[in-house]
This record gives C-alpha cells, sequence and structure tokens, in this order.
C-alpha cells in the first residue's frame, strides 16, 4: 500500500512539473511575443517621426508645390521622388545581397497582394489618385504631414480620406468581384522582359539618378523654392527647407531601415482602411471581412502608429523651421474632395504614392508601375485643364 501511495504521490508530482514546465514556456512565449510587439511599435514609431520630418523639411507637402509640378512649373517634388525611389532601389538592391531570405519574405507579400489585382483595378485607382492630388494637393501620407504643419483645412482632407477608406471598405467586396486578376500585375519587370534582376535594377537607379541630375541642372533647386527666411543653415533640424535631392535619399533610406527591422515595405494608405475599421461595430465588421482584418493586429497598429509619428515629425520640422501654418492652402472644398479622391483611389490601387509609388516600384512590380504611372498621368492632365480653365488653381 505505502508503495502504491508512493507511486501515485510521484505521479502527481511529475504531471505537476510537467503542467509548470508548460506554463513557464507559454509565458516565455507571451513574454517574447510581448517583447516582438513592442519592438514593431517603437520602430514603426521612429520611421514614422523621420518620415514625417523629412518630408516637411523638404517642403514637398504644400498643396503648391503638389499643384505646380503636375504643370511643370517646379520640380521640388519629382525631384524628391526620383531621389527618394532611387534611394529605396538600392536599399532593396543592397537588402538582397546581404539578407536575401527577409528580403524574399517581403518580396512575396508584396507580391501575394498584387496577385488579387488586375491592371485595370490599379491602374484605375492611380487615376483616381492623381486626380485627388491635384485637386487636393496632397497624397495620402501627406495629409498627415500637412496636418502637423498646421495646413489649413488639411484637417479637412483628412475627413475626405476617412470617408473613402469607409467607403471603398464597405464597396470592397463588390469591386474585388468586378475585376478577374491579371497574373502581369503581380509580375516583375525582370521576370517580363526576361533580364537579370541585378541588371534591371542597376540599370534602374542610374536611370533615375540621371533623370535627378538633369532636372537639378536645367531647373536648380533654389529657383523653385521662395525663402521666407533665408538667414537658416543649409542642412539641420533648424533648416527652413532641405535640399530636395538630399531630402529624397533621406526619405528613400528608411526604406532599408523598414525592410531590415520590420520585414515590411514603406506605405501608409491602408492606415484609412483601419481607421474606417472603428466607425463599424464588432457585428457590423463581420460582414465586411475586408475592413475588419484592419481592426486590430499588430501589424494595423504599427501603421497607425507609424502615421501618428508623421504627424508629430512634421510638427517638430515646422516648428523648428519657423514655418509652422505658414503653407498656402487649397480651398476647403477641394480639400475634401480631393481627400477623398486620393485615398479612394489608393486603397482601390493597393497602395499610394509611397506603397505603389516608391516601395512597389522599387520591387520593381508591374502592377505598381502601372499605378505610378497612371497617378501622374491623370493629375498632370487635369492640371493642365485645371491652369487652362482657371480651375482649383
Amino acid at each position: 500500500m505505502d508503495e502504491l501511495n508512493e507511486l501515485r504521490k510521484r505521479n502527481f508530482n511529475d504531471g505537476e512539473n510537467v503542467t509548470n514546465k508548460e506554463e513557464a514556456q507559454q509565458q516565455k512565449k507571451n513574454n517574447e511575443n510581448e517583447n516582438k510587439d513592442l519592438k514593431i511599435i517603437i520602430i514603426s514609431s521612429i520611421l514614422g517621426f523621420l518620415f514625417g520630418f523629412i518630408l516637411e523639411k523638404s517642403k514637398v507637402y504644400e498643396p503648391k508645390f503638389i499643384r505646380q509640378q503636375m504643370i511643370f512649373n517646379k520640380f521640388l517634388m519629382m525631384k524628391m521622388f526620383f531621389s527618394a525611389l532611387a534611394t529605396s532601389s538600392l536599399s532593396i538592391f543592397i537588402l538582397n545581397l546581404i539578407a536575401k531570405e527577409r528580403y524574399n519574405k517581403v518580396f512575396e507579400s508584396y507580391r501575394t497582394m498584387l496577385k488579387s489585382k488586375s491592371i485595370l483595378i490599379v491602374c484605375a485607382g492611380g487615376l483616381i489618385l492623381g486626380l485627388g492630388m491635384t485637386i487636393g494637393g496632397s497624397c495620402p501620407g501627406m495629409v498627415f504631414v500637412q496636418l502637423g504643419a498646421g495646413v489649413n483645412y488639411s484637417y479637412l482632407t483628412l475627413v475626405g480620406g476617412l470617408l473613402a477608406g469607409l467607403f471603398h471598405g464597405l464597396l470592397n467586396s463588390y469591386l474585388t468581384a468586378s475585376s478577374k486578376p491579371d497574373a502581369v500585375t503581380s509580375k516583375t519587370l525582370f521576370e517580363l522582359i526576361k533580364v537579370n534582376a541585378i541588371i534591371v535594377r542597376i540599370l534602374f537607379i542610374v536611370l533615375l539618378a540621371a533623370g535627378v541630375a538633369l532636372m537639378e541642372i536645367f531647373v536648380p533647386w533654389k529657383k523653385d523654392y521662395s525663402f521666407r527666411d533665408n538667414t537658416r543653415p543649409f542642412f539641420s533640424v533648424t533648416s527652413e527647407v532641405w535640399q530636395p535631392i538630399i531630402g529624397g535619399c533621406c526619405l528613400g533610406s528608411l526604406q532599408f531601415f523598414s525592410l531590415l527591422l520590420l520585414s515590411k515595405s514603406l506605405g501608409s494608405s491602408s492606415s484609412f482602411s483601419s481607421f474606417a475599421s472603428f466607425f463599424l461595430s464588432k457585428e457590423s465588421l463581420e460582414n465586411y471581412p475586408y475592413l475588419k482584418r484592419f481592426k486590430s493586429g499588430i501589424s494595423n497598429i504599427g501603421t497607425l502608429m507609424f502615421v501618428f509619428s508623421v504627424t508629430l515629425g512634421s510638427f517638430f520640422s515646422s516648428m523648428f523651421s519657423g514655418v509652422f501654418n505658414k503653407a498656402k492652402p487649397v480651398h476647403p472644398y477641394n480639400a475634401v474632395l480631393g481627400g477623398f479622391l486620393l485615398v479612394f483611389g489608393a486603397r482601390l490601387a493597393g497602395g499610394c504614392n509611397t506603397g505603389h509609388g516608391i516601395s512597389g516600384t522599387s520591387h520593381l512590380f508591374i502592377g505598381s508601375i502601372v499605378a505610378m504611372m497612371s497617378m501622374f498621368a491623370s493629375g498632370i492632365l487635369l492640371g493642365f485643364f485645371a491652369r487652362t480653365n482657371d480651375f482649383f488653381f
């Protein structure tokens, strides 16, 4: 009997030890997940702050520069965009060499997103986004920069964007069903033309650099910008404006750290879907699975922290520069309409000027290249129409 009791006691103790061990392992796993989540939040916040700071310093957030780029009166925006795209492409090129497995994870994730899109949809989304850029003098990510820099009526652009995020989320199932995905959308340029990826990436970077150099040679940046205070230092946190090529290179370099530390490409328009998901109750979201997936999760929290920090970075930069609330705004009606169109177009296409224009195009995906070209095509056409007819400007 004593032996039986001893055996039972031993089995009980063994079972208790197993339970304690399992609980300890689970606790360790939970702690690791919490640390990982905290890391994502901190890094997203830092990148967002720098993103907003750099864009404000480069002054491409000002509505007049976005609009006048569309009619080729100013080239600050295009110089910065080309520089950011070239540096982002270089970041991807380097990361593909030193951390190929990590890069491939991001690359395939982006491809998966594009596999559900057709060329028609990304083109239509890009065209709508471009119209919004010219009308509202903004971009999805730029909205948060304008808010931080105190641009009048930028809150109306945000309202238009939030309505668009909700509208797109409610209609997403219908929009998706109306268009059959195209295989070419998720193909890359080097896959399509069947040329070695390294060669294509190098040529792409060289062409962008050449384009930036030519723009600067023929239109020096100081001719494009009228200084409010030319006594400030050239390149510091208190500078009124940074040279757009320097600003673009700084912005594009953030791609490297986003890919390396977060395994995620830069982008901001999905934040509008996250915000829109908060307008619906938990029960209502069951009927809208697209919006439901933006309601929670560390990835969505990271995106929201990114755009909040963009606003904060822009605010500090504008205060250091002494230009807070000095940018000329668009008309309130244009702010709301432009905000709606640029966000609806971005969500329809699956990315914005940063997501498709810089990240997706840096990956050399055909869908992103088409979306980016569509944005500028419609924006330029409307820009010249608006100037000719004294409309919007």
